[in-house]
């Protein structure tokens, strides 16, 4: 008897639970007041849990910047995600600096919209709000960066070089430059042996083996129904008449 009323106790006081879900406030400048329903919650970021489900209003307010409200959804069990990029008030005076933070390589001198810049020992060196031109010099070279800096704000800018320009693969039929008897393919491994070279490559991996040394090409063997095709340069380099 005791185990059944324990047992309806628990099923009433689950059925009694208010759904609930969660709210993520973020903004852009950080550090905005948060007022949820009317109740004030804290500075953004936060994460506000255990909210009844439905629609919610978010009251945002910052000094300089425009006051902003929202109504947020509510799901049960989930969490909702409020991100607003604040707009500056243009009554108040200024439009206020931000900083930039270097990070990464170690750099030699830095330059922003052409004046030398002194970064501190963190990296870190204050900036005018809005769009700058970023140059870095290191050892490698120079790195320039079009960065965005928001008032009272902090804006991460990591110093590493451009990546390298993909080039495009080439590939090529092999019975266009070279006889049937030439290629074997068993399974996976592809065998040619012509002009004195002898080649053996494996499906889906770019690293060959030609005349006894590994090499790595931009391409690997591939079949498109009964025909094998290679890279362009490797048949070109097989399909030569003499011997390495």
């Amino acid at each position: 008897m005791l185990r059944r009323l324990a047992a309806l106790a628990v099923c009433v006081v689950f059925l009694a639970a208010v759904p609930t879900g969660s709210i993520y406030v973020t903004t852009l400048p950080s550090g905005a007041d948060v007022w949820v329903d009317g109740t004030y919650i804290g500075r953004s970021p936060l994460v506000l849990d255990a909210l009844p489900a439905g629609r919610h209003t978010v009251g945002l307010a910052k000094p300089g910047w425009n006051a902003e409200q929202l109504d947020v959804s509510v799901v049960t069990g989930q969490t909702a995600s409020s991100s607003t990029r604040l707009l500056r008030d243009k009554r108040s005076s200024g439009a206020g600096d931000g900083t930039i933070a270097l990070h990464g390589m170690p750099y030699e001198a830095v330059w922003l919209d052409g004046a030398a810049a002194n970064p501190g020992r963190d990296g870190t060196f204050s900036a005018p709000a809005g769009g700058h031109a970023l140059i870095v010099r290191t050892a490698k070279g120079k790195i320039t960066r079009l960065v965005t800096v928001w008032p009272q704000t902090r804006t991460d800018v990591v110093v590493q070089p451009d990546a390298a320009p993909v080039r495009p693969s080439i590939v090529a039929p092999a019975d266009e430059y070279l006889p049937p008897s030439a290629v074997q393919v068993d399974g996976e491994k592809i065998v040619i042996r012509f002009g004195g070279h002898d080649l053996v490559g494996h499906l889906g991996s770019t690293t060959y083996r030609l005349d006894g040394r590994s090499a790595e090409y931009d391409a690997a063997p591939t079949l498109i129904g009964n025909r094998l095709y290679l890279p362009l340069v490797l048949l070109t380099e097989v399909s030569s008449s003499s011997s390495r």
